[in-house]
């Protein structure tokens, strides 16, 4: 995994054994030698990943992780601390002021290894959902990480029941978070109320490590928890075990006697990175969706609606169901906006909108193509019902009454609808090679022959007229 890493440390040995393991890994390393040359190199050349000794010169560390944390361009970057395994004072005092992990120095060079590519892994995909939720706001992160302190769902996973309920007991001292257990011998999905959990604990040791592992990827695989956070506490010191859960997705590990003040502030810690995650993933989501949403009505747009119907036109033969295009065009709507004014044809569009819509199947397809014009995919419809739907939809349109702004009177509107049949086994033209441009160009031949019979009609393409 390539990644640009700043190492920062007073001591020249701890930087160049530690520069040794990086690079070896491929990993591009610059060196500072305390905070102030740290947070200069930081700003100019943001890096991937900080790794700090615990003792700088020129400041104490977690004022030193409290300033990265406060700069806009650095407050996602992953922190990790070099420490004394017996410091826990000083791990809590870092974990506290804002550091990804505490390692001591003597760590194994493969979870070194691992936990740096799991905190890597998570940094880019933040970034990347941060970019996509807002694009031009690459510090997004730094707004919304303040934002966020709700309590969390924590499922406890062990083999041993004893050993998760001693677990939740110690933890309910130290964290407001609800807590669930759950057996690893049973799947996931089935144990977890409507709440999806935020974080799953694993509990792993000498004597389960392939059932940890098992629950790591049934955890990683499934659609429901694929976002949810993972900690996995090794109560043995497996190198390999820890290492390989890490690669698997964990994101985050402790080893040996827990201390539950240390994990509330490890689960705390990755509730609240779940929630910017979910915050990001949502406004992504957001973003996609008024991509292919017409704003005034709330129907499709011409984005969405064009390869929905191409993806049916091009089906296999062998699969290809008989399905109805239309295209409809309210008449004379140029006059409702010049008599009434624009507010009142908004009003018209969204309510007629709301008519068609409502009188369609779930599996049926309406967007908004144009200033008065609609696209209705009907799928998997024979052109009996076809008829009978376009007809419907018509002289639903004609009778309705349009509740207009400002108690003006209701407004008459009518639909002139032009209508394709397409693979309905009683059309021979249909059989033909279809392209999209073919199937729209035949219903708007339809909808025009509608316009010249008079307007408020239906009529056909002469593809659907054999």
């Amino acid at each position: 995994m390539a990644g640009n890493i700043l190492i920062v440390d007073s001591a020249a040995t701890n930087r160049i054994v530690l520069k040794v393991k990086l690079t070896s890994a491929h990993f591009s390393v610059n060196q500072a030698t305390n905070a102030a040359d740290a947070l200069r190199a930081a700003a100019t050349a943001p890096p991937d990943m900080i790794i700090a000794g615990a003792n700088l010169p020129d400041a104490d560390l977690p004022t030193f992780i409290e300033q990265l944390r406060t700069r806009r361009n650095l407050a996602a970057i992953p922190v990790v601390v070099l420490m004394n395994s017996d410091d826990q004072p000083g791990r809590m005092a870092a974990l506290q002021a804002g550091a990804d992990d505490v390692v001591p120095q003597t760590l194994d060079e493969r979870i070194l290894m691992a936990r740096i590519r799991s905190l890597l892994r998570q940094y880019h995909s933040l970034q990347e959902l941060c970019v996509n939720a807002e694009p031009g706001n690459v510090t997004g992160f730094a707004e919304a990480q303040g934002s966020f302190t709700m309590p969390g769902h924590i499922a406890i996973v062990a083999t041993d029941r004893a050993e998760a309920m001693t677990l939740r007991s110690r933890l309910t001292h130290c964290t407001a978070h609800q807590m669930t257990i759950v057996s690893a011998d049973q799947p996931m999905p089935t144990q977890t109320d409507t709440r999806l959990p935020d974080i799953f604990v694993i509990l792993a040791n000498q004597g389960n490590q392939d059932t940890g592992l098992k629950v790591m990827a049934e955890l990683r695989a499934s659609p429901g928890s694929r976002h949810s956070r993972i900690i996995a506490v090794v109560q043995d010191a497996i190198p390999r075990l820890m290492a390989t859960l890490l690669d698997m997705g964990a994101d985050d590990i402790m080893t040996g006697a827990t201390d539950a003040r240390e994990l509330a502030l490890r689960l705390s810690n990755q509730v609240r990175r779940k929630q910017i995650a979910d915050h990001f993933r949502c406004r992504m989501l957001e973003g996609l969706r008024a991509a292919m949403i017409d704003p005034l009505t709330g129907l499709y747009n011409r984005r969405f609606a064009l390869p929905f119907l191409r993806q049916l036109i091009e089906e296999p033969d062998e699969r290809a169901r008989p399905f109805a295009v239309m295209v409809a065009d309210l008449d004379h709507f140029k006059r409702i906006n010049d008599t009434l004014g624009h507010a009142a044809g908004d009003t018209v569009l969204r309510q007629v909108a709301a008519l068609l819509q409502g009188n369609l199947r779930d599996a049926d397809m309406i967007a908004r193509i144009g200033g008065e014009e609609f696209l209705i995919v009907l799928p998997d419809t024979p052109s009996v019902v076809a008829r009978g739907t376009a007809d419907r939809l018509c002289r639903l349109i004609g009778d309705a009454a349009i509740a207009l702004p400002g108690g003006a009177p209701p407004a008459r509107v009518t639909i002139s609808i032009g209508v394709t049949l397409v693979h309905d086994d009683r059309i021979g033209c249909a059989r033909d090679p279809l392209d999209l441009d073919m199937v729209l160009e035949e219903a708007d031949r339809a909808l025009y022959r509608a316009k010249a019979c008079g307007r408020n009609t239906v009529t056909y393409s002469a593809m659907s007229a054999a």
